[in-house]
């Protein structure tokens, strides 16, 4: 499924048709239990109840947590509020209730499988469909229908394991097996290419447990040998090709998508940030280490304790809204609570395994149970490395149904269904007239997501005018997740202002319901960092585009922001360029020193404290921090590097000025005033070639320019021959 007018189009739309249909199930299948009395309800496990105690404390974590309706809805980025789980719940115990024999599970592990193999078709291929142009990425890691490598390769660890384990569970007349080995092969193939590092230790973690489980239970010693025997040959050479990568750049050369799998250490942007990540996320615990921050409210956490480290990174990694190790997350936002009935789910889901293989008889699928262990260890320690996803979480909760189904199939797990009958009846009925609002509220999530990406799709091709026109529909709508649609919209104004296209107009048609918005939820959630942060954005334009009067709340709710944590640069920068805004030049200069106090080698700081000083009339000093932060502002955006060039001409220094235009043109290769520019600069040292070849260019590009070039060489003194050769 892929809605590509939704926010998030890879995943919010099919979690709300997810949601749907399995709301729908559970009033069939509340009516199927209350319709007969012979009708026989499965009888819970511990496992079970465990499940339903997780849930249990998601709610306890959002109760005593800092932002209950984020942490009961969630938002449309990672769709896991409450909500959503309890969809993956029901999801959970419908599969417990009606797959209730061996042929059940198989065909709808065949079935899965045969979707899988429709996904990776579409990762490998849809690339180069021209009608899925913008849908699947085509990078070197391939990502598919689910719009993220990572994601991807969560959702490819369980099916491995899956298909090879159902090689040898199902029995050998059955040709089905053989399926389940080639999936379990293409699925191996297509995680390799993901170059997802935290799946590919999962992979390894997986191995290693069936390695060691078989070690013990396997009751063919010939096959345990055999077993071990692979198992250490496969270890050697993984550890040898490590090193030998570590070692030599041979791999990165011939086979990259391997050398990156196997480039695992500390070192790496991404290790760094991560342990970074997990460093704020076990001090945010203890802070409230009970019941955590709750569910879905990570982002408060790690905005309380930022480390100023992340900048270095880029922008982009200075907002976390998860920690990227799962057991982390539900240890800083469920609490000790949460942790520890998560921890006794995976205690359990293994102690069951570990019974089931024990007592199976027969050899083949005894190592078709412990293959099926190897996944749950997988699953577990790719997740301390990523982020969970609808997608994956789908498989999580069918493996976790599996292996209590294998834990206790028989007669005797059910209740006798005169007990229950009669009250499912109630709650069948109760549901029948619930569910069409709950139907109701899904269908205007979905359409509330469809209005911001219209309003998002505006932004991106500059449009004003079908913003001004989608975006107020946007506020208008009643969702729970309207603080995240506030967000969205003034991060679109922020991107008009540094265009340089943001006008009142435009500001005006969303600027009181959305400071509304910004007021209400910051009213509800004073410590919020994040509310303060955008909305003190909001009400700088409104100071700069509509009154000036508004200035003083931007600059209230900045301080605030910048107060919760002093570390943020971000929100340090954004204050300060209101005051230059303002023209409270020394207020807003002395800002940006005292973060650079801090942060002396940060590329951005230097960057926009030389924006500063120049507007302060400081323009040697500011050139100076200017080119000290060169590395941000050149990459940042073309409009820096037309800035730095102007600085650059006033100075007359032409040979920055040359390689500037050269980094424009080498991105924008097609634009006729680039060369003409970079002709008249070489024209400035001297160089009648390259002014020549420049003006060339140019014209090939827009021959309406060939009579101005020619009157330019002329003043110039260049041979007009030269000019026609």
């Amino acid at each position: 499924i892929f809605t590509s007018r939704t926010m998030y189009p890879w995943n919010f739309g099919k979690v709300i048709l997810f949601q749907v249909l399995v709301e729908i199930l559970l009033v069939l299948a509340l009516v199927y239990f209350g319709m007969g009395k012979e009708k026989r309800f499965r009888r819970l496990n511990l496992l079970d109840y465990l499940v339903l105690f997780f849930f249990g404390t998601q709610i306890l974590s959002a109760i005593f947590g800092i932002n209950f309706i984020r942490s009961f809805w969630g938002d449309q980025q990672r769709s896991q509020g409450i909500f959503t789980w309890l969809h993956f719940g029901v999801f959970y115990f419908l599969l417990r209730q009606f797959f209730v024999s061996r042929k059940d599970w198989e065909n709808l592990a065949i079935w899965i499988l045969g979707i899988s193999f429709v996904s990776i078709l579409l990762a490998w291929f849809g690339r180069y469909l021209p009608f899925l142009d913008g849908v699947i990425d085509k990078n070197a890691r391939i990502s598919g229908m689910i719009g993220n490598p990572i994601f991807l390769a969560s959702y490819l660890i369980i099916l491995i394991f899956l298909g090879f384990a159902l090689f040898f569970l199902l029995e050998k007349e059955n040709k089905w097996r053989f399926f389940g080995l080639g999936m379990g092969i293409i699925n191996l193939i297509t995680l390799f290419f993901t170059q997802s590092r935290g799946a590919f230790i999962g992979l390894l973690a997986g191995l290693l447990a069936i390695w060691i489980l078989f070690s013990f239970f396997g009751s063919s010693g010939r096959f345990k040998k055999f077993i071990f025997i692979a198992g250490a040959v496969v270890l050697i050479l993984i550890g040898g090709t490590y090193i030998f990568n570590a070692k030599s750049s041979y791999l990165k050369n011939i086979f990259p998508a391997a050398s990156r799998l196997l480039d695992i250490n500390l070192k790496t942007a991404t290790a760094e940030t991560r342990l970074m990540a997990w460093k704020i996320a076990w001090k945010s615990w203890e802070d409230k280490p009970i019941f955590g921050w709750g569910i879905e409210n990570f982002q408060d956490a790690f905005d309380k304790h930022y480390d100023p480290g992340f900048l270095k990174h880029s922008m982009s990694e200075t907002v976390w809204d998860r920690p990227h190790n799962y057991p982390l997350e539900v240890l800083s936002t469920y609490g000790l609570v949460g942790f520890f009935v998560y921890l006794a789910v995976v205690v359990v889901l293994f102690s069951y395994l570990a019974k089931t293989v024990k007592r199976e008889e027969d050899g083949r699928k005894k190592f078709g149970l412990v293959i099926l262990s190897g996944a749950g260890v997988a699953y577990i320690i790719q997740n301390c490395f990523g982020i969970e996803s609808s997608n994956a979480m789908q498989l999580w909760f069918l493996l976790l149904a599996l292996v209590g189904f294998y834990y206790g199939s028989g007669d005797d797990d059910f209740y006798d269904g005169k007990i229950f009958h009669k009250t499912l009846g109630w709650v069948a009925l109760f549901f029948i007239i619930f569910t069409p609002f709950l139907i109701y509220k899904n269908y205007s999530f979905f359409q509330a997501s469809v209005l911001m990406g219209d309003t998002r799709d505006a932004a991106e091709i500059e449009s004003l005018y079908m913003w001004q026109k989608s975006a107020p529909r946007v506020l208008a709508a009643e969702v729970p997740f309207l603080w995240e649609q506030a967000v969205f919209l003034t991060q679109d104004l922020s991107k008009f202002d540094g265009k340089g296209i943001l006008d009142k107009k435009t500001l005006e048609s969303v600027a009181e319901p959305l400071s509304k918005v910004f007021d209400e939820n910051i009213t509800k959630q004073p410590n919020s960092f994040l509310f303060k942060f955008w909305g003190g954005q909001l009400y700088g334009y409104m100071g700069e585009y509509i009154d000036s009067k508004y200035y003083s709340r931007s600059d209230e709710l900045l301080q605030e922001a910048w107060d919760i944590n002093k570390s943020r640069q971000t929100v340090a920068m954004i204050l300060a360029k209101n005051y230059l805004v303002q023209g409270r030049n020394r207020e807003g200069i002395d800002v940006l020193e005292e973060v650079l106090s801090k942060n002396p080698d940060s590329d951005e700081v230097h960057w926009f404290f030389g924006l500063a000083l120049m507007q302060d009339g400081q323009k040697k000093r500011g050139l100076e921090e200017l080119e000290r932060g060169m590395d941000f502002g050149v990459n940042f955006n073309n409009g820096n590097i037309l800035y730095l060039i102007n600085v650059y001409v006033e100075e007359g220094n032409y040979e920055k000025v040359i390689s500037l235009y050269e980094i424009l043109i080498n991105r924008v290769p097609n634009n006729p005033q680039f060369y003409v520019s970079l002709a008249v600069a070489y024209a400035e040292i001297g160089d009648e070639d390259k002014v020549i070849f420049n003006l060339n260019k140019a014209v090939e590009l827009q021959p309406e320019l060939a009579s101005e070039a020619k009157k330019f060489l002329q003043e110039k003194g260049i041979d007009i021959n030269k000019y026609k050769n």
